[in-house]
């Protein structure tokens, strides 16, 4: 005798529901859930990005940075440097010298603003990257906003005497 008595009714759906449950279960486990991996921007950078040097940008023209996973944050144990692995090659660094960024809107794009950009060009200006594989295993340089007297033809002079593509320009953000 069954401890409890489970309705006739009930017996009947016990296979499809089995079958739905399973379903989706092996759905889940094909096609993870939205927003279970970081969503790329239009230049396929992730929100928990950064761009990582061993120097810091201050007395250069401009700098090499390398797209990094941050896996330890700085701490006044660490001496406020935090630990990261480059995109590129799986190295790990430790460094103080890193920055997020955005994707720059059109009112940031002025002299002095401090940038970063893709370091490859369509004959004499930097562009952004064409594709996520680009983005994530090339090149990318820090600079400054020198002159925005080219806007019209869409692209700025930055430090260094280079010029970058308006929509190549990534704002770097206070930390």
């Amino acid at each position: 005798m069954p401890l409890i008595k489970i309705p006739e009714e009930t017996m009947r759906h016990k296979y499809p529901v089995f079958h739905v449950v399973l379903l989706v279960a092996f759905a889940v486990f094909l096609f993870p859930a939205a927003g279970a991996f970081a969503e790329d921007d239009d230049q396929f950078i992730q929100p928990d990005d950064y761009f990582i040097s061993r120097v810091d940008f201050k007395g250069q023209a401009w700098i090499h940075v390398h797209l990094a996973k941050m896996t330890t944050p700085a701490t006044p144990e660490t001496k406020n440097e935090a630990e990261f692995m480059q995109i590129t090659d799986g190295n790990k660094l430790w460094t103080k010298y890193y920055w997020t960024s955005r994707i720059s809107t059109p009112a940031e794009v002025k002299i002095g603003a401090l940038i970063i950009t893709f370091d490859a060009s369509d004959g004499d200006v930097y562009r952004a990257p064409e594709n996520r594989d680009e983005a994530r295993t090339g090149s990318w340089f820090m600079a400054r906003i020198t002159d925005t007297s080219d806007l019209y033809k869409g692209y700025v002079t930055v430090s260094g005497g280079y010029k970058v593509d308006a929509k190549a320009l990534r704002i770097v953000e206070k930390k």
